[in-house]
């Protein structure tokens, strides 16, 4: 393994490597979410996480799993033959203590790999349904499902993201992990603070589990959290609609009093205009003679 990027003798320096994993991952993933549920498996934006911040955290945990597989399989697998160039990009101080070639090695970890986040992905949805009454998401309309929980095709989807790990993203993270650990003492503060916000996030996702949980175990059903979050999709759009038809309305009523406001106002203005400030009746209306003229006859007569 790469001895410069993680002090094996500080466990702090491990500690604190992962918590940087689970946090790119958690965030990176939720980012993934975000865009796999838009445009492919519910076609609008929503929150994918079970928490209300941009964290995902089976994806920080996958990220830790990840490059832990990868990290021991080269280290006690790998015999350092057939290493591309590219690999050695994070650092040239190699360790091995394997007797395999890069490229066995490669395939024993992809397969680690699909299996190790397969087996993740089972534990956190038995987790939800049987601590919870709650299901994250549901493969129940895919071939081959156990529990609607893990299923053939995200297993393999999870041994191609595996592959573009091991190959491409390995190396790099390696390099991020050593720029992270060169300023330890900077980022903790950061650590810390996110890690605050994280546990408040919890707390409140936690009692909001809590109550759905009571209502499902009372009822004995599981709630799909997807769809329980539709439901609260469609209600703010129902809501919005009522409000804005409400809007419409008071705007509606509020330019009908303006009008009636105007009306009258015109009416007063145009009375003025008349002698005795009343205005004519239909049938002096429909004579030729204004309120002037009417008036210079009245006066001819008097003299």
């Amino acid at each position: 393994m790469f001895v410069s990027v993680i002090n094996v003798d500080s466990p702090l320096v491990i500690f604190l490597s992962y918590l940087y994993l689970f946090i790119i991952g958690s965030f990176l993933g939720w980012v993934l979410e975000i865009f796999f549920r838009r445009f492919f498996s519910q076609k609008k934006w929503t929150n994918p996480g079970f928490l209300k911040g941009p964290c995902l955290p089976l994806y920080g945990f996958g990220l830790c799993l990840l490059y832990l597989i990868s990290s021991l399989s080269f280290k006690y697998l790998c015999s350092g033959e057939g290493i591309p160039s590219f690999y050695k990009v994070g650092s040239n101080e190699l360790s091995f203590y394997g007797s395999l070639s890069f490229w066995w090695t490669s395939l024993i970890v992809i397969a680690l790999i699909g299996v190790g986040m397969t087996l993740l992905e089972f534990i956190a949805g038995i987790i939800f349904i049987k601590g919870f009454n709650i299901k994250l998401w549901d493969y129940s309309s895919l071939k081959g499902n156990i529990m609607g929980i893990i299923c053939p095709l995200f297993s393999f989807l999870w041994l191609i993201a595996g592959a573009l790990f091991w190959f491409f993203v390995e190396p790099y993270i390696l390099i991020l992990l050593k720029f992270f650990n060169e300023h330890v003492f900077g980022l903790t503060f950061i650590l810390g603070v996110y890690f605050g916000i994280l546990m408040l996030d919890v707390i409140n996702s936690v009692k909001l589990a809590s109550k759905l949980s009571g209502i499902a175990k009372k009822n004995k059903f599981v709630v799909d959290f997807v769809k329980f979050q539709n439901l609260i999709h469609v209600n703010k759009d129902k809501q919005k609609s009522k409000t804005r038809v409400w809007i419409e309305n008071q705007a509606e009523l509020a330019a009908s009093k303006i009008k009636n406001k105007f009306g009258e106002l015109t009416y007063d203005i145009k009375r003025h205009m008349y002698i005795g400030n009343e205005i004519p009746t239909t049938n002096a209306a429909e004579s030729d003679e204004t309120p002037r003229t009417k008036a210079k006859k009245e006066d001819k007569k008097a003299n």
